[in-house]
């Protein structure tokens, strides 16, 4: 087991790339911007997953320290190096296996939490879900809102001195920001509510987010549970993604808001009720839950 002295050093890089990125230089505001951004973002969820705390404003704990290098040739690349001292929450987490679990673990987590914040599904790996089980959901949700604002301003330099930056860590990819991801932060929820009859292909009870077929844009989209649900939506939720895995429709009906860009491209629902298609509403008598896809 780590000792309470003992120290970890995760790395992490972020690559910029596309436009004046290529010729190894960025203009210097946007760039700033976009650096402090994404730092503080990863700060936050760094610390959280060291400590367990979500935090507003002030300084860091101690126990998790970010460091940056000078950028490298090669596109536009800045080398991180985070320095992790080992405390009891931490240890409640990972267990006894510190150092050979604390990079998948944070690694992890900080690709659920961008990626649920930037609109992207992440796929978990077995050596770390059990970790990030032992989580508070309703912690994970407030993260994820945290750093929002400090991901805006990470896309700063996107579509005026780079294209894309990618976080990077060890040789995992962790994040990739681009105009998508731009467009997807910046959108808004709109008023008033619609019906929809769709299919759930991901859903995390933890965080209550996943993604959803949409017809408008003949594609999955993502979407959130509002702040009131209706009681017994997660269940119909996880059973649409349950019978659509199986080969099933998988098909209910939600009620939910839109979440558009200023040019009223649909980025995100959020959904306030799900329930199963009511009988009188079948066609030719089919469930549209149950019957197999064709």
């Amino acid at each position: 087991m780590m000792a309470e002295s003992e120290l970890v050093q995760l790395k992490f890089k972020i690559r910029f790339e596309g436009r004046d990125a290529d010729d190894h230089r960025l203009e210097a505001y946007p760039a700033a911007k976009s650096i402090e951004g994404l730092v503080w973002a990863l700060s936050l969820v760094i610390h959280f997953g060291v400590t367990g705390k979500i935090r507003n404003k002030g300084n860091l704990s101690a126990s998790a320290k970010v460091y940056i290098s000078p950028p490298k040739r090669g596109s536009y690349i800045n080398d991180l190096n985070v320095v992790v001292q080992n405390n009891p929450f931490l240890s409640i987490i990972i267990g006894g296996y510190a150092v050979n679990t604390l990079t998948p673990y944070i690694n992890s987590l900080v690709g659920l939490v961008f990626g649920e914040a930037l609109g992207v599904v992440q796929e978990i790996p077995r050596s770390a879900k059990k970790f990030l089980d032992k989580l508070e959901g309703k912690d994970l949700k407030k993260l994820i809102n945290r750093i929002e604002p400090p991901l805006t301003r990470a896309h700063a330099v996107i579509g005026k001195t780079s294209d894309t930056i990618t976080l990077r860590g060890g040789r995992k990819e962790i994040a990739v920001l681009d105009i998508d991801s731009k467009d997807f932060l910046e959108a808004r929820l709109q008023e008033g509510f619609q019906i929809l009859d769709t299919n759930i292909t991901s859903f995390n009870v933890l965080t209550g987010n996943g993604r959803l077929f949409h017809p408008e844009v003949d594609s999955t989209i993502p979407f959130s549970l509002g702040g009131q649900v209706i009681r017994g939506t997660p269940d119909a939720l996880i059973t649409s993604m349950r019978q659509y895995s199986l080969g099933r429709m998988g098909t209910i009906r939600i009620t939910a808001q839109r979440v558009e860009t200023s040019e009223h491209k649909l980025k995100k629902v959020l959904i306030s009720s799900a329930e199963e298609v009511p009988f009188s509403d079948w066609v030719d008598g089919k469930d549209p839950l149950r019957s197999k896809r064709e």
